[in-house]
């Protein structure tokens, strides 16, 4: 049996992200280039390391509203964190939807090794749509709510 069909696994990605999810303290890491799509993480499965072949799943991005990347409503994650929608546990929300907010304004909180960073509007309008959940860990670039 031949085993020139089988494709070797490229290790460098895998070892990269593996020491940024140990560098940032997080528990995952996502990162997709086109038809290349790789998750790792640890303490949450039995199997730490999943890589994905070419189609074989899309982002949860895709799935639900593709274009919110280049949407110039969308106000996106300057980094990799977990999101916090209310200054403390208990306290109100910094917004909601329908809330006018203008520039500036803080909307969330990132943590990020262990520091809270404020995330602030750069645009001024009506809170139309939150697009993540207190708690959630979020990507750079991803989009975290609209203002229109």
């Amino acid at each position: 049996m031949s085993n020139k069909s089988k494709k070797a696994i490229d290790r460098k990605p895998i070892e990269d992200l593996a020491q940024i999810l140990n560098d940032l303290n997080l528990s995952s890491i996502s990162y997709t280039d086109g038809d290349f799509s790789i998750s790792v993480s640890k303490g949450t499965t039995e199997y730490p390391v999943q890589v994905s072949a070419p189609n074989e799943t899309k982002d949860i991005e895709d799935k639900s509203e593709p274009n919110l990347k280049d949407d110039p409503r969308a106000i996106k994650s300057p980094m990799v964190g977990t999101v916090y929608l209310q200054p403390e546990p208990g306290a109100n929300k910094f917004v909601k939807i329908g809330d006018q907010v203008k520039s500036g304004q803080t909307l969330l909180i990132i943590e990020a090794m262990k520091t809270m960073n404020p995330i602030d509007s750069n645009l001024q309008g009506k809170v139309i749509k939150i697009l993540v959940e207190n708690e959630q860990a979020v990507e750079f670039g991803q989009p975290l709510m609209l203002i229109g």
